[in-house]
């Protein structure tokens, strides 16, 4: 189970190498990058971890994750991957052209159900500002950051300067997590050493959410619903948290379930007015709509040689 964030941003009690991370980074701008999933503007990203090792926006759920060919060149991101002793997803360098920016938005699908960002700034500048919540931060070359993802969040990068981030999606530990009650301890560097790194990757397996999480999501969209006098889908999804429990009772977490766990997310999709949901509510009803998402759109090469590249290093 994931931590609730008490504040917005959690700066970790970590940095690292930044000149041979700049460097490592630099040697890959010969490689083709994907434009951003989403289609924003002025963002691409190089996949470092992800599903079969191939270029991909795949969500954990449709295979195992695995290092692509670009994270094979570099020693030091692999070093900073296993120092940090936890299960590994989906992880890509993310650029942000210069005046460019990631529009407001929340992540709210079940792949970050389940998972947190590490946020590790590569090349940036005091004038790239992030923001979640009310608040906004500079995340320094160098430093480690979470932030509360769930919440609103947003990048503007008013530099006239490239920003790369190194940003690695994970379940998390309970040792991780306590990292991020640990914010006044002093900052360690993690080091670079010779040697065959052995990064721990997130395990492949089937998996939906269990009837205590699935009763969770269902109250707090119930409760909007009640609001509104919406009896009809209230009660609706008063059946549907009976025919999950039944329905994870017979298959788990088992990949023969898969189609029936489908109709059932199907049948909320279509009952359910997603609309005249507040954001709370929208929140809820996305983790469970998304829960069998594979796809994350598909992937759009582009050649870095095609942008004029700035950084501040």
């Amino acid at each position: 189970m994931l931590p609730v964030f008490n504040h917005p941003f959690v700066k970790l009690p970590l940095h690292v190498d930044i000149k041979r991370l700049q460097t490592e980074v630099a040697a890959l701008f010969k490689l083709d990058w994907l434009a951003h999933p989403n289609g924003f503007a002025g963002n691409m990203c190089l996949p470092l971890i992800a599903v079969n090792g191939q270029y991909n926006h795949d969500f954990a759920i449709a295979g195992q994750v695995l290092p692509t060919p670009a994270l094979a060149l570099c020693p030091y991101i692999k070093q900073i991957l296993a120092h940090l002793n936890v299960p590994i997803s989906r992880s890509r360098l993310m650029m942000l052209h210069p005046k460019a920016d990631v529009p407001r938005h929340y992540d709210a699908g079940y792949h970050w159900h389940r998972r947190l960002r590490i946020h590790i700034p590569v090349f940036t500048h005091p004038d790239v500002i992030f923001g979640c919540a009310e608040q906004e931060r500079h995340m320094g070359q160098g430093e480690v950051w979470c932030f509360d993802h769930k919440n609103w969040h947003w990048v503007k990068n008013n530099s006239p300067y490239s920003r790369i981030h190194l940003v690695i999606d994970t379940k998390g530990s309970e040792d991780f997590f306590s990292s991020l009650l640990q914010q006044e301890t002093q900052a360690t560097e993690i080091p670079y050493m010779d040697d065959n790194t052995s990064i721990s990757l997130e395990p492949f397996f089937f998996e939906v959410l269990e009837p205590d999480e699935m009763s969770n999501l269902i109250a707090i969209i119930q409760t909007q619903l009640e609001e509104r006098k919406d009896i009809k889908s209230a009660t609706y999804l008063k059946q549907l948290e009976v025919d999950w429990a039944s329905a994870f009772s017979k298959f788990g977490h088992q990949l023969k379930g898969a189609d029936t766990y489908r109709n059932l997310i199907a049948g909320m999709v279509k009952s359910v007015d997603r609309t005249r949901l507040n954001q709370k509510a929208k929140r809820a009803f996305d983790t469970i709509a998304t829960m069998l998402d594979l796809r994350n759109g598909l992937p759009e090469f582009c050649k870095l040689e095609d942008i004029e590249l700035n950084f501040n290093a």
